[in-house]
């Protein structure tokens, strides 16, 4: 589950999911599987450094 940087909370359903994952701000691609839910093509932590 994801929060959105509009507060919108969504549901991602991948197979490279890690905890690293957790509390770290992501980059998710996929399609939109539904009204909340997205199939991830691919996740990755992003680099939130200028």
């Amino acid at each position: 589950m994801f929060l959105t940087t509009t507060d919108e909370v969504w549901i991602v359903e991948g197979d490279d999911v890690r905890e690293d994952f957790i509390g770290s701000t992501v980059t998710v691609e996929g399609v939109v599987a539904g009204i909340d839910h997205l199939q991830a093509d691919w996740i990755g932590i992003s680099d939130t450094t200028t």
